[in-house]
This record gives structure tokens, C-alpha cells and sequence, in this order.
């Protein structure tokens, strides 16, 4: 039997090859495989999508569509970070190592192999920032044609490296970008082109690769929590649809509990499972240093709300101050982070101190973007830059040192 997608809340179901990524009422779409129960890991395979090739809804995976993204370190983050978030065994899944330098790439890949599978010779996506730039590095890969549209406050860094891979990018001036994403994502059958956004079915197809790392990392032990900066909510959706495939596929007999992580200025799910509602709570004009978690009404952010409950999800935010001063940390401890990615310390470091979490829970904290995506946010940092003349450099030494030098 082949795969097939199905509304997540009413169970719907529609041809895999569809052209868009959630149903007519807005609700996201997944991936089902028939016989995942049987599926199994291939450990002679090297690559991480042919060793878990089984669970995913391609007949062939094709690596030479990969950038060599996957397989990201699982670190200890050493005594700082753990001491200021009260956290004896957190981990860090350092996603900022990937070819493009966000988790992104792992979701790029899943959806070059289905515009390939497919004979697609064009696609589109709508993005902030990591996810244009990561679709314009893959397509290239895969010869396609990519257009990028996206919100008129995205990083140069990111537009720049979106053009330089060939991709068209489209910038659009407005003020809500929620609104600007859902008239974007209405072009996909009017036009006939796959447009992907962050909480696509395909997409998440490859953000699931992660759980399956992460079992392997840990020798088959499933950690306590798991907490994602969480947007469109395709990543936090896809390493928990991982789990859930491989308990279903009897290899592990528990799931992590997720930790759904966003900045207090842009907190739609935050804030509604804080306050018990059942549907998000919309932000509009608002601003917030971590521009890449940037979506005020994530379509599909309804289900991630009722995972929250049905499941046992924690939900925590940051402040704009606590965001940078996280930023600051992570630096000191050797991770150069964007805010967005940031937002995930201070985080954990509210549910510690509720008790939300104890002291000795076993809590990975995914790394989601490298600081090298964002350059501007630095000017608001203490910075140790000092300019010396050639004729004065060892007196300068001297002075910096703190002692003359013989």
C-alpha cells in the first residue's frame, strides 16, 4: 500500500502527492505509512536516511540530493549552562552544524526528494529567513527552479545567501506575516506548484530523522523531555511523530514529553496552553529580536495545543532581555546561537524553577540556528573589540595583559 496524507483532528485522508500542505478547514496533514509497525533501522547503512529508510514515504531516499546534513552532535553543555538552568543533565542537539546552518535542512531534503519524486522541476516556499535560505541550497541541488517570498524584516544574511544558490526571492512589505504566509500558501493549487511551508507533512518527514538520531545517540533510551523553539510547528511535529513511529514500531515503549519554547513577545501557543485554552492566541504587530520565530498564528498551532494536553507537553517563553542575555551565555559556553534558537535556556530555566522540571531530568534542548544567520542582534551585546596601531601593539599587549612583557 502506498503512503497517504490525513488531517491530523478529523482524519480526513488525501492523496500523498498533494499539492497542499493542510485541508480545506486549516488543519495539518501527515504523512501515514502503511506498515510502520514492521519497519526496521538498516544499521549498515551509513547514511542516516537510508538507515531509516523504512520509516520514511519515499520507495528510494537519494542521496545525492544530500549536503550532508543529519547526525548533529548530542553534547554535554557543560557547567555554566547547566548551573544557570538548574539542570544536572540537560543535553544539546546542535542543529547549527547542518549544511545551511539550521534544522531547517533536514526538512529541505524530504521535500527535494518529493519535488524529485515527483518530476517537479519548480518549487516555492514562504519563510523568514533559515528555511528560504536552506530550499535555495537543496533545489539548487536538485535542479529546481526555487521562489523564495518572505517578510521585508528578514536578515540580510539570509536573503543574500538565498540568491547567491539561484533562487528568486520575493520580498513582501506588510505587517502581518500570518496573514502574508496564508494568501502565499493559497497560490499552491491555483498555480500547480508545490509551495512548503514549516509545518508541511513532507517536511516533517525529515524533521523525524532527528528523533531517530536522537534514539541512537542515547543507545535506545528515550530522554525525559525534548524543548524546541517551536514557529510553524513543523520540528517539534516531526521529531514527536518520529517516536511515536518508533514506539508503534515496538523499539521503544515510552515517549518523551515536549517542551514547546517561544519568545513572550510572540507566544500564541505558549500563551494558550498557559491560560487552558484550546486554540492558540493570535499576536499581530508585534516585535521580537527572534525574528525567526515569527509566525503569530502558525497555521496547524491548534494541534500542537491539543498534543500539549493529550500528551503531558510543557510550555515556557523568554523575554526580550532574557533572550539576549541567554545569547550571551550560550557564547560564553562556545554556542553561537540566534536569538531564536536562544530562547530555549531561559526557557527551561522558568519550568526548573516552578518545578515543572527536577533538578536531575534527563532534558534535550535542540539547538535550532546559528548566530551566523543574524549579525545585527550584535550591536546589543558588550563587545571586546579594541583598535591598535602597528606602533603601539606592545604597549597595547601590555596594557591587556596586565603586565609589561619581558
Amino acid at each position: 500500500m502506498r503512503p497517504l496524507l490525513r488531517s491530523t483532528q478529523s482524519g480526513q485522508e488525501y492523496p500523498f502527492e498533494r499539492l497542499e500542505e493542510f485541508s480545506e478547514h486549516g488543519e495539518s496533514l501527515e504523512v501515514v505509512i502503511p506498515g510502520i509497525e514492521k519497519a526496521r533501522p538498516r544499521p549498515a547503512e551509513s547514511w542516516v536516511a537510508a538507515r531509516w529508510a523504512e520509516f520514511l514515504p519515499f520507495e528510494t531516499v537519494r542521496p545525492e540530493l544530500s549536503l550532508g546534513e543529519g547526525m548533529t552532535p548530542l553534547i554535554d553543555p557543560g557547567p555554566l549552562l547547566k548551573s544557570w538552568s538548574g539542570l544536572d543533565n540537560l543535553l544539546l542537539k546542535n542543529e547549527t552544524v547542518n549544511p545551511t546552518w539550521s534544522f531547517k535542512d533536514r526538512g529541505s531534503l524530504s521535500c527535494a526528494m518529493m519535488s524529485a519524486s515527483q518530476s517537479e522541476r519548480l518549487t516555492a516556499t514562504i519563510s523568514t529567513g533559515n528555511m528560504g535560505q536552506s530550499m535555495a541550497a537543496y533545489g539548487a541541488r536538485a535542479g529546481l527552479r526555487v521562489l523564495v517570498f518572505l517578510p521585508d524584516f528578514a536578515p540580510k544574511e539570509k536573503v543574500l545567501a538565498m540568491a547567491v544558490h539561484g533562487a528568486t526571492v520575493v520580498r513582501i512589505h506588510g505587517s502581518d506575516y500570518a496573514d502574508m504566509k496564508s494568501r502565499v500558501l493559497s497560490l499552491a493549487g491555483r498555480l500547480g506548484i508545490r509551495i512548503v511551508s514549516g509545518n508541511g507533512p513532507i517536511r516533517v518527514e525529515g524533521y523525524k530523522i532527528e528523533a531517530f538520531e536522537l534514539y541512537e545517540q542515547l543507545g535506545g533510551e528515550v530522554p525525559d523531555f525534548i524543548a524546541v523553539p517551536t514557529s510553524a510547528c513543523g520540528h517539534i511535529r516531526g521529531i514527536f511523530k518520529g517516536f511515536r513511529e518508533l514506539r508503534e514500531a515496538g523499539l521503544i515503549s515510552r515517549l518523551p514529553r515536549m517542551i514547546v519554547v517561544q519568545a513572550a513577545a510572540n507566544s500564541p501557543i505558549v500563551s494558550a496552553i498557559r491560560t487552558g485554552r484550546r486554540t492558540m492566541v493570535p499576536f499581530s504587530n508585534f516585535s521580537t529580536i527572534a525574528e525567526a520565530l515569527s509566525s503569530g498564528r502558525p497555521p496547524g498551532g491548534d494541534e500542537i495545543i491539543a498534543k500539549a494536553y493529550q500528551y503531558g507537553w510543557l510550555a515556557s517563553d523568554a523575554a526580550e532581555e532574557e533572550i539576549l542575555e541567554a545569547q550571551r551565555l550560550f557564547a560564553r559556553a562556545g554556542f553561537f546561537l540566534e536569538p531564536a534558537s536562544a530562547t530555549v535556556l531561559p526557557a527551561l530555566r522558568r519550568l526548573r524553577q516552578s518545578g515543572a522540571l527536577r533538578q536531575n531530568d534527563r532534558v534535550v534542548a535542540v539547538l535550532t540556528g546559528s548566530g551566523m544567520k543574524d549579525s545585527d542582534v550584535l550591536v546589543r551585546h558588550s563587545l571586546q573589540v579594541v583598535d591598535c596601531e602597528a606602533g603601539s601593539l606592545e604597549k597595547m599587549a601590555e596594557k591587556l595583559v596586565g603586565r609589561e612583557v619581558p
